[in-house]
């Protein structure tokens, strides 16, 4: 009972907080535009309220900034928007959070990162799950130096912030799961566990 009651649950808080938050993104974006549209039905239908017009015509300002963003002329023009906010002191921390908030966010991560591989970090023998995104080889600077890997340690749950590290090749240990199952293992804080080998699953089951 318990363990039906614990896969119900995994099955519909997910759903039901997807449903909500659609939701409210719904009403918020129908409500940016809706009462302009409402004022001009309301010249032909006084009262009258068209629900998803608003979101309609936000999503066609969306279209036209995406294209826009597309062509010379209309990325200059965003680019001469930008830089008079940011001369804006209290809307330019806002722009700028947002912004970069939401291109870690919209960034495919799956094509940044090449394989999941665990380090010892913060010290010795505490290990942490991170994510390798390019080698580098810098002897000129420090023969250590010669073969690095630059790996990605996320936070958790939200594994868009974190740090970068230059850590050696031969110090990281690479794990046969893929990209996907890694960031959902950070997100979930470690609840759900990536399907290892059998031999590997055996050492992750929980202490008796």
């Amino acid at each position: 009972m318990r363990r039906a009651l614990v896969a119900g649950l995994v099955i519909l808080v997910p759903v039901t907080l997807t449903i909500f938050i659609l939701v409210k993104i719904f009403g918020f974006m129908d409500s940016m535009f809706a009462p302009v549209i409402d004022r001009a039905i309301g010249i032909y239908l006084p009262g009258a309220h068209i629900p998803g017009l608003g979101l309609l015509l936000t999503l066609i300002v969306v279209l036209v900034l995406g294209w826009l963003s597309t062509n010379v002329v209309g990325r200059s023009v965003i680019q001469a928007t930008e830089r008079l906010i940011c001369r804006i002191p209290v809307a330019k921390s806002i722009y700028s959070a947002t912004k970069g908030f939401l291109e870690a966010v919209s960034f495919n991560q799956t094509e940044a990162f090449k394989r999941v591989v665990l380090i010892e970090y913060p010290k010795e023998n505490i290990f942490a799950l991170a994510f390798v995104t390019a080698w580098a080889s810098w002897p000129t600077i420090h023969e250590r130096l010669a073969d690095t890997v630059l790996v990605f340690v996320p936070t958790t749950p939200n594994p868009t912030s974190g740090f970068l590290l230059l850590v050696p090749r031969d110090e990281t240990i690479e794990l046969p799961i893929s990209i996907e199952e890694g960031i959902r293992f950070v997100i979930s804080g470690g609840i759900l566990l990536p399907k290892l080998a059998p031999a590997v699953e055996a050492s992750t089951q929980p202490l008796p």
